[in-house]
């Protein structure tokens, strides 16, 4: 892992750790804020054709708020005016993450590989992209392959079945499943 400097992207007193293959594609007036360490790539292989790219458009913000890791394959697009935030969580090897207005990540949260979040359609239908902002809480547990949609809100303690899709807002300590995930299970905590 190197140190990466772009003094003019970069605020806080963090720093951003990438293997050498990792792409940075950063407009003007975005930034990121590393408040702690941001290990992007992280537990990659060298030369293994799977290294991860950021792009930030203009005025885009990434906010690690504390010790963040993402693993190798990462595919972030942060668009025009958007804010991504991520506290002390891991997200697992071939996240895709697309942030259109607001997307945030608590503390403690887990996540497993595949991962995508979308806060937006992306494309208008009749008008309209829905974008609507995506809020994970602390110490979410989320298995492989979810897919979680806009304007949803995950609960403290919640637990997210591998291959679920969450379209609606999950409550704390639940557990979700299926397509679309609902509740299965209430009242659990579960634990590294």
């Amino acid at each position: 892992m190197t140190r990466l400097i772009r003094k003019k992207h970069f605020l806080g007193s963090g720093r951003l750790y990438s293997d050498s293959n990792c792409r940075l594609i950063l407009a003007k007036n975005s930034n990121i804020y590393i408040q702690s360490k941001l290990k992007l790539s992280a537990n990659s292989m060298c030369l293994n054709g799977r290294s991860s790219i950021i792009r930030i458009d203009q005025g885009g913000k990434i906010k690690i708020m504390d010790e963040a890791s993402i693993f190798y394959g990462a595919d972030i697009i942060v668009f025009k005016n958007a804010e991504l935030q991520i506290g002390k969580s891991f997200i697992n090897s071939d996240c895709k993450i697309r942030c259109h207005r607001s997307i945030t990540i608590g503390d403690g949260c887990a996540i497993s590989h595949d991962l995508t979040i979308m806060d937006s359609d992306a494309h208008y239908l009749n008008g309209d992209n829905h974008t609507a902002p995506v809020v994970i809480g602390d110490h979410v547990w989320i298995g492989s392959r979810v897919m979680i949609l806009n304007g949803v809100t995950i609960g403290e303690g919640a637990v997210i079945a591998a291959g679920s899709v969450v379209t609606k807002d999950i409550p704390a300590y639940a557990v979700t499943a299926g397509v679309p995930a609902r509740v299965i299970e209430e009242h659990v905590e579960w634990s590294e």
